[in-house]
């Protein structure tokens, strides 16, 4: 008999809200690419539906672009918040995030695309009362953000009152027809900690291998700084043993630029070590 193969330390759940007029299991597959990624870093993914059951009426576009098709079958659109001002109420989405913390938390991440990114923005200055759990916050490790925007509707401007300091990935296509640049810039703007990725394509979850290492390299950088910069540091020649510390030599100061510069090869290292885990 072989070896039993040791059972892989899971980091993590990551809570993953998918885009208008999609659901749980329909996101899960658009967003394969990340979810596999995350999952061979050691990271479980958990894809929830939206509260809202939309109808056609519902939906600004015609249903069979989205997947609806003549037999007349039930393509379970869901949402998070109903478009229109009239409608638009923010009591259900925050249910549901309620509800899957109680069944599936803690959670070390929040991953959303499009209305879902524009509930994480929105959630997570208030996730521990959100949430119903009072160490939400202090277990929130970082969120992932893809096309995300500030909504406009003056009953939920409150939440944006203060800056969000959670480390953030906003993630955009500089060619999203349906999220401008500048609507994600305004919640990039919110975000202390927020790092920008952007990729040459419209609005959607890219599956690149490129980026998606990058991703998760800015994952691995913020849930284990420690591990990340031994990951990326060089290893000591052969032969040379432990060498005396000498003191620290006075750091220059870095400008902006030198700074984003120097974080950019950092998480490309670590990416490429990343790389290195395989395929899924």
């Amino acid at each position: 008999m072989g070896k039993p193969q040791p059972q892989k330390v899971i980091k993590g759940t990551v809570l993953c809200l998918h885009g208008f007029a999609q659901n749980g299991p329909t996101f899960s597959a658009k967003a394969s690419g990340i979810r596999k990624m995350l999952k061979k870093s050691g990271y479980h993914t958990v894809f929830i539906n939206g509260p809202l059951k939309l109808t056609p009426a519902d939906l600004p576009f015609e249903a069979a672009s989205l997947g609806a098709d003549d037999k007349g079958e039930d393509p379970n659109f869901r949402g998070w918040v109903h478009t229109s001002v009239e409608k638009f109420d923010i009591k259900p989405p925050f249910e549901s995030i309620k509800e899957a913390y109680a069944e599936h938390g803690p959670f070390i991440g929040i991953l959303g695309f499009s209305q879902g990114a524009g509930i994480v923005g929105l959630i997570l200055n208030h996730i521990n009362e959100i949430s119903g759990c009072d160490k939400a916050a202090e277990n929130l490790k970082f969120a992932i953000m893809y096309s995300s925007f500030l909504f406009k509707e003056k009953s939920v401007q409150s939440y944006y009152q203060q800056k969000i300091k959670l480390p953030t990935l906003h993630i955009f296509g500089e060619l999203d027809t349906l999220v401008s640049s500048e609507r994600s810039q305004a919640l990039v703007d919110l975000c202390e900690n927020a790092t920008v990725f952007k990729h040459p394509g419209g609005h959607y979850v890219p599956n690149t291998k490129d980026l998606l290492k990058r991703e998760v390299a800015w994952v691995e950088s913020i849930v284990n700084p420690e591990g990340a910069q031994a990951e990326t540091a060089p290893a000591p020649a052969k032969g040379q043993g432990k060498a005396k510390t000498a003191p620290a030599p006075k750091k220059p100061v870095e400008s902006e630029a030198e700074k984003q510069k120097r974080e950019e090869d950092e998480l490309n290292k670590l990416a490429d070590q990343v790389g290195k885990l395989g395929t899924a």
